[in-house]
């Protein structure tokens, strides 16, 4: 079975300090980007933006132009296993956002190695990796 979903790596600037959006799912109780599956309908960028809506309450952010990744894995679900496919996509957000308790447990926005410490699967951690790379090298405006 394959799946795909879409999500958003969400960042703030306070006081000069680049933080990051994490939230702890609900259901898994792990911590890593809101997103979701791509519904019918939807390409990944507009499920992403839905996601982020949905979950945080985060409707208003940045896209950083150039900047996507994709994050891969499997996992059991009812006896068979399930191959996700997740793009990520970096925004920046003057927004502190809410989370839609139905499924978020717990959001915090974090400094990339306090981030990077609390998100719990390592495909997350790697783009997380990455879009501390992008920003570095690119600077967006803001």
């Amino acid at each position: 079975m394959e799946e795909r979903a879409a999500g958003l790596i969400l960042f703030r600037e306070d006081g000069g300090r680049r933080r990051y959006l994490l939230i702890k799912n609900r259901r898994g109780g792990h911590w890593g980007f809101p997103k979701g599956h791509v519904e019918p309908g939807e390409d990944e960028f507009q499920a992403a933006v839905r996601e982020a809506a949905e979950e945080v309450r985060i409707k208003k952010f940045q896209v950083i132009p150039g900047f996507r990744t994709t994050v891969r894995y499997v996992f059991p679900r009812n006896a068979e296993l399930v191959h996700k496919e997740v793009a990520l996509f970096l925004a920046r957000t003057e927004e502190e956002g809410e989370p839609f308790e139905d499924e978020v447990d717990d959001m915090l926005w974090l400094p990339f190695r306090e981030a990077l410490n609390r998100i719990t699967f390592p495909e997350q951690r790697e783009a997380l990796r990455q879009a501390e790379t992008w920003l570095a090298a690119h600077r967006p405006e803001g």
